[in-house]
């Protein structure tokens, strides 16, 4: 288990997603065509790389206003509390920042689930548009539907679709860079919800990456509900980072 590559993963991970621009200070991920997308639009900074910090700030929001897109900045998962360090000039220039505990998690035990009856798991290779209206619709999230298009086009990506009754109604999308596989989304249709899709889901991941001795497996749960799935599947928590956030303040 190497978790400094986990993490170094977690902060350039929407290369696999998005349109990218490196600067001297970090990352600018962006998608003109997606801009309801977080994952998709915004920047990342490294402490050791700015120099300049509010002209660093301003150059990313004049970068994303000038795209159409509300500027965005994310903290290095591995730098924790460095938005509170530079507070002050967040705030001169626009931003608002917050932090928010994410739990991660570790693939390092055996899966428990028992796939309900009826529930069919499949690795796919092809987009299908069925996939839009039986599951991102479906689960009130369209806006994914073009960032999971964009990782389904590479070939580090490992993409499971469920089907019930022969419908799609669930998936979840990883990829997997340098020894490092990241659980980038799961995403179940509301009227198909408490039925164990989600559970059939990560049990076919967890059952492929073990078949396929993948290991550096990782996720950070959305909620308890999450973190209990994740949990019968093999996941076990390591610990909690503080990740910081800043968005530009329009008006």
């Amino acid at each position: 288990m190497d978790l400094e590559k986990m993490y170094a993963e977690e902060d350039l991970f929407p290369r696999e997603i998005t349109s990218w621009e490196e600067r001297d200070y970090g990352i600018l991920f962006y998608n003109v065509e997606n801009k309801d997308s977080f994952d998709s639009n915004h920047a990342v900074i490294f402490k050791e790389r700015v120099h300049d910090t509010e002209s660093v700030l301003r150059n990313i929001a004049a970068f994303y206003r000038a795209k159409g897109i509300r500027p965005t900045i994310y903290q290095s998962i591995r730098e924790e509390g460095y938005f509170e360090e530079i507070g002050r000039e967040l705030a001169a220039c626009g931003f608002e920042y917050w932090t928010e505990p994410q739990r991660y998690m570790v693939l390092s035990g055996s899966s428990t689930i028992v796939p309900a009856p009826g529930i069919v798991v499949e690795k796919i290779s092809e987009w299908k548009d069925e996939f839009r209206t039986g599951i991102f619709e479906r689960a009130g999230e369209p806006w994914e539907t073009d960032v999971a298009k964009r990782a389904l086009m590479n070939s580090n990506t490992l993409f499971f679709v469920a089907r019930v009754l022969g419908q799609p109604v669930g998936m979840t999308h990883c990829h997997v860079t340098d020894g490092v596989c990241r659980v980038d989304y799961l995403l179940v249709s509301k009227m198909h919800r408490n039925m164990g899709v989600g559970r059939a889901l990560i049990h076919s991941f967890v059952e492929y990456c073990r078949r396929n001795h993948i290991e550096n497996c990782y996720l950070w749960p959305d909620g308890e509900t999450a973190e209990k799935i994740y949990s019968e599947a093999g996941f076990r928590y390591v610990e909690t980072k503080y990740a910081g956030r800043a968005t530009y303040k329009e008006g």
